[in-house]
């Protein structure tokens, strides 16, 4: 077998093989060769500048170049790294090829030789995409057994969207390193990858050749809507949908266990509807139990595990919907219910979050001298589309105070549904309308017993009797009507008595 075709075969396979990158030459020759220690650079690109930020490698030599010859007779071949341990590389070549490897020899020369390192994708054939996986990831769970590790900066050398980086040429295996600090959230950790130096250009090899290869990580994104929007505002008592997106990672296939997961935390002011929740990837929706499941936690969070995210189609949309009831629990003020999810994708996170605003307004209710009084009630019902919480109805306390909470922006009716005892049957009807969770107060009833004005200190009153009632506005006029007449009555009376005596 002539050494510079086989060399050839291996740089072919760099473009064919899923989750590697190969560019390595073998020769076998006779005698002793000559190890190239010359460096080579290393160059790993990426769709998106997230997943080179703070992104680390540890680099574990597999093979050196070996030079045999010199000038244009020179030749290459490969041979296993000083440090490798021979059992665990053998082991690993034995899972990946379903061939037993030789116990004489340099296992790295041997598998090259055998072509189980070549293009060959005949039916005994060799180092297709699965058998090289095989091979990377037997060989990323015994590290240990790798001899001397480099850790390689990547984010340190980063440019936009590629680094590189200078190392003695040969064969490595790349895996990412200390991720579990969580100095990189925004990206999955890298897939270990196998990369070689040099190329074969016209049969010859140059193994000082930069290698060129893709990360093998993603980043991470969630996205989250309620009622389809970022930003709603909605009564107490009124139903809201919230949505949360995201997609099937690539590569889930090459874990053993890929964990993606969903950790919802609602704040106070809400009330999840657990039943109604639903999870899909694309047009097909997950069953729970079995695609995903729902746990709720102790401290008022709750988690949805897509347990099957393995066996979906990478870059699926995935959808998980549910409801939620406005619910108040503050007494007073303008009211914020936040509501965030946090992705966990294989240890990267993405977080997204919706909020939902509400206010309140209060007035005090008085008699015609300014007292408070008690025990007035009032109902309110939403204008205009506006939607009517279901604390719609509310009575004055001992200060005369009446309030509403829980409110969407909007326009209400309130209507005096109940006056107090000893107090004419007039009852005050207005306008409040709530805007950022701020009340403006508008008066509407004929009687004039809530102002016109939209003061912040509204006072709505209740009368004993009619000559109590304001002299301003419509009731004025009419009370003025009233008394006119009964004057006009009252002459046209002693008018009559006047004649009847004359008679």
């Amino acid at each position: 077998m002539k050494m510079r075709k086989l060399f050839a075969g291996i740089a072919a396979a760099a473009t064919l093989l899923g989750g590697m990158a190969l560019g390595a030459t073998s020769a076998q020759a006779d005698g002793a060769g000559t190890i190239v220690t010359d460096t080579a650079n290393f160059t790993f690109t990426a769709q998106d500048a997230k997943q080179l930020t703070n992104r680390s490698l540890n680099a574990y030599k597999i093979a050196d170049y070996v030079q045999y010859g010199t000038g244009d007779n020179a030749t290459y071949g490969v041979q296993t790294a000083d440090g490798v341990d021979r059992g665990t590389l053998k082991a690993a070549l034995e899972s990946a090829t379903g061939k037993t490897v030789s116990e004489t020899g340099d296992l790295m020369a041997w598998a090259l030789a055998e072509g189980v390192l070549s293009v060959d994708n005949s039916a005994d054939g060799a180092w297709n995409n699965s058998a090289s996986r095989k091979f990377v990831e037997s060989l990323k769970t015994t590290t240990d057994k790798l001899g001397t590790v480099q850790k390689v900066d990547l984010g340190a050398v980063a440019n936009g969207t590629s680094a590189t980086v200078q190392l003695p040429a040969g064969l490595y295996l790349f895996v990412d390193a200390d991720y579990s600090v969580g100095t990189n959230e925004a990206a999955t950790p890298s897939i270990a990858i196998l990369v070689g130096s040099g190329n074969v250009k016209d049969g010859v090899l140059n193994p000082l050749t930069k290698a060129t290869v893709d990360i093998k990580n993603q980043t991470t994104a969630v996205t989250k809507k309620v009622n389809g929007e970022d930003v709603i505002t909605a009564s107490v008592g009124q139903k809201v949908t919230y949505t949360i997106t995201s997609k099937v990672p690539q590569n889930t296939q090459y874990y053993s266990d890929y964990g993606y997961i969903y950790t919802d935390t609602p704040s106070a002011g809400q009330t999840v509807d657990f039943d109604s929740l639903k999870v899909t990837v694309g047009d097909k929706s997950l069953n729970k139990g079995t695609g995903y499941t729902v746990a709720q936690n102790k401290n008022g969070t709750f988690t949805v595990t897509i347990s099957s995210i393995q066996k979906q189609t990478a870059g699926a949309a995935i959808t998980v919907t549910y409801d939620a009831t406005v619910t108040e629990t503050e007494a007073t003020g303008k009211k914020t219910v936040t509501n965030t999810v946090t992705l966990s994708d294989n240890g990267a996170k993405a977080t997204a979050s919706t909020f939902i605003t509400n206010g309140q307004f209060s007035f005090t209710k008085t008699d015609a001298q300014g007292k408070a009084l008690a025990g007035a009630e009032f109902k309110i019902e939403g204008q205009n589309g506006a939607s009517t919480p279901s604390t719609a109805t509310a009575t004055s306390d001992s200060n005369g105070t009446v309030t509403f909470k829980g409110l969407a922006d909007g326009t209400y009716k309130v209507t005096e549904t109940k006056v107090p005892a000893g107090f004419q049957n007039l009852k005050a009807t207005f306008t409040v309308t709530i805007k950022g969770g701020e009340a403006t107060f508008a008066g509407t009833d004929v009687w004039g017993l809530a102002p016109k004005n939209s003061s912040a200190d509204y006072k709505v009153k209740n009368v004993k009797n009619v000559t109590q009632l304001p002299l301003t506005g419509a009731a004025g006029t009419t009370l003025f009507t009233v008394v006119a007449l009964l004057v006009a009555g009252a002459g046209v009376a002693v008018a009559l008595k006047s004649r009847q005596r004359m008679r």
